[in-house]
């Protein structure tokens, strides 16, 4: 029994070590899944388009905004936010009514 609770403690570690993802290494992932959420629908559009949702968060926690395009041929891309910009781009959580 120590020794599943030895391999328990260390699968947990490991997890717990895992390295945070860079904002340039989110950036790039987002990109990816952005590309595909293009497809006509499938699962995998479907699946991209929930992980481009996922990152775009990830980035904006860390203090990442969308830029605009410049020109109509100019894909929009991430930028680090001014600190002014940072609150707005930041969602804000709805205070539930209570019943």
């Amino acid at each position: 029994m120590s020794t599943l609770r030895s391999l328990l403690a260390l699968a947990v570690l490991a997890a717990g070590a895992a390295p945070a993802l860079s904002a340039e290494d989110i950036v790039v992932r987002w990109q990816r899944a952005d590309a595909a959420c293009a497809l006509p629908a499938s699962p995998l559009s479907d699946q991209a388009c929930e992980d481009r949702n996922r990152y775009a968060d990830a980035l904006r926690r860390q203090g990442w905004c969308e830029s605009r395009a410049t020109t109509a041929y100019d894909h929009w891309g991430w930028q680090r936010c001014a600190p002014a910009a940072t609150a707005r781009a930041m969602p804000r959580r709805r205070v539930r009514p209570h019943a």
